[in-house]
């Protein structure tokens, strides 16, 4: 029982990872973004209505997403896959353990992130932070990052070798998907050489047919139509999948997962969590993505938008409760 346990959320947030993975479009232009540094400096400091000094120094209330954030029982999850010195797919994962809401916010890999001392070419990416040295990068520097991005707590990291995903999509005995087209690409320049051949229709995808499904975004000859799609399509494909995994067949999922899978949450904790979403309703995840545009100069960027982004963290931190 305990294996079914401690593998319940590790195995879910394994295919929760595989829903997005950032936008790649080119326009003339960006416009500049400031750096966290100065975000920071900017925000208003914030303390409590009733605290004021001897000089009666008025003092500004706390805004609606401190009050959230102090008041929430939620636990906050950074969860992303690795690819060599990068992070891939970036995902915030927020679980409400008193309601048994999921809601999954996806990070595109190229969002615009400025770390002090990190201004090589390619370093001003969010999934570039992982590879950083010392105490700015790995699992840690990336919690840290995403948690400023987002301007709230995250409790815990879990990183995940996307190895795994073959192997345990293969475990579970594939998955079934509607393929809504013909998906025919191959690109031979690439290591190893891509290939992409699935026929339209409803099938069950084993590992490596749903590794080509997941990364598939046009067929040979055709413009396509960015990564829009192709996030609907892994969000799809990762509820289908995540159910099938919380089915019996989870205790036989745990081995592989364990050797592909790294966090800093304790067993106690995991198990905790996990008991307490052991008859989790599908219906109540949600998946956001991170509010933005994408812009170009020289390269592609993803500009995120500091006060849409606000909004969603209090319409997140808000499902459960009677805040308006």
């Amino acid at each position: 029982m305990k294996t079914y346990l401690k593998v319940f959320i590790l195995a879910f947030v394994c295919f929760t990872l595989l829903i997005g993975s950032g936008i790649f479009a080119f326009v003339k232009y960006y416009p500049a973004k400031p750096t966290i540094e100065e975000i920071q400096s900017q925000k208003t400091v914030v303390v409590n209505i009733d605290d004021k000094d001897d000089g009666g120094i008025k003092v500004k209330e706390k805004t609606e997403l401190e009050k959230l954030i102090e008041s929430t029982n939620r636990i906050n999850i950074l969860c992303f896959g690795t690819d060599g010195a990068r992070a891939d797919t970036i995902m915030f994962v927020s679980y409400d353990p008193d309601n048994k809401l999921v809601d999954i916010l996806s990070i595109p890999r190229d969002t615009y992130n400025s770390v002090k001392g990190h201004n090589l070419a390619g370093q001003h990416k969010i999934n570039a932070v992982y590879g950083f040295g010392g105490a700015d990068g790995g699992s840690k520097g990336l919690l840290k990052q995403v948690s400023l991005l987002l301007d709230l707590p995250i409790d815990y990291y879990v990183k995940v070798n996307y190895n795994g995903v073959r192997d345990i999509v293969d475990i579970l005995g594939g998955v079934e998907i509607n393929v809504r087209q013909d998906m025919d690409y191959d690109d031979p320049y690439v290591n190893p050489p891509l290939h992409i051949h699935i026929k339209k229709g409803r099938q069950v995808l084993n590992g490596q047919k749903a590794m080509e499904y997941l990364r598939w975004r046009k067929n040979n000859g055709e413009s396509g139509a960015g990564d829009l799609p192709r996030t609907k399509r892994q969000q799809e494909f990762v509820i289908e999948a995540a159910k099938k995994a919380m089915s019996l067949k989870l205790p036989k999922v745990a081995k592989t997962a364990f050797s592909y899978v790294t966090t800093d949450m304790s067993l106690d904790k995991v198990v905790y969590y996990a008991t307490t979403a052991v008859d989790l309703d599908f219906s109540n995840i949600k998946t956001y993505r991170l509010p933005g545009d994408v812009k170009y100069e020289g390269t592609s960027y993803y500009i995120h938008d500091p006060e849409a982004t606000e909004k969603m963290m209090i319409e997140i931190l808000s499902r459960g409760t009677n805040t308006n």
